[in-house]
Parts: C-alpha cells; sequence; structure tokens
C-alpha cells in the first residue's frame, strides 16, 4: 500500500493511504530520519493487518512527480478560468 507522510504530532506520524483508507500511525522512528512531510512510502502488512515495520520503503522521487502533477492541474484550471473571465 502506498501512503504519504501527512503530519507528525510528538512521536507519532501519521501517514495517508491513497486508497483512501483511514490514516496509519506508526512511531515516527519506524521512518527513514531523512523522511520529509509529503514523501510517499510503500507499507507492507502482515497477515493480521498489522504493519511490518522493517517493510516500508520511501518511493524515490514519488512527491517530487506528485507535486508536479498538481501544479499542472492547477495551471491547467487557471488558464481555463482565465479564458472563461475574458468572454
Amino acid at each position: 500500500m502506498r501512503a504519504i507522510f501527512e503530519e507528525i504530532e510528538e512521536t507519532i506520524a501519521r501517514l495517508i493511504p491513497d486508497d483512501g483508507s483511514n490514516p496509519i500511525e506508526i512511531k515516527r522512528c519506524e521512518l527513514p530520519k531523512e523522511a520529509v512531510l509529503g514523501d510517499v512510502f510503500e507499507i507492507y502488512f502482515d497477515s493480521e493487518q498489522r504493519i511490518i515495520s522493517n517493510k516500508i520503503y520511501l518511493i524515490p522521487n514519488e512527491r517530487i512527480q506528485r507535486l508536479e502533477k498538481m501544479k499542472l492541474k492547477r495551471e491547467t484550471l487557471l488558464k481555463k478560468n482565465n479564458e472563461k473571465a475574458k468572454k
């Protein structure tokens, strides 16, 4: 499952799954030290649906790719709105 590192509260990190399921809370120390908000992780679970802490992997460049995709969408929407305003 892919999830975005959304926030940190004291020693707990909250990740938001891409599939829309409930947020995942883990100990901050279970994430890589270089993790920053917005990073995307692949998370693996055991047969009882518990997170396997040594199976949390940062997906390189995914945060940057998602930010660029969102920027393009915003620019497209702004362009459409500007064209409508001119009419």
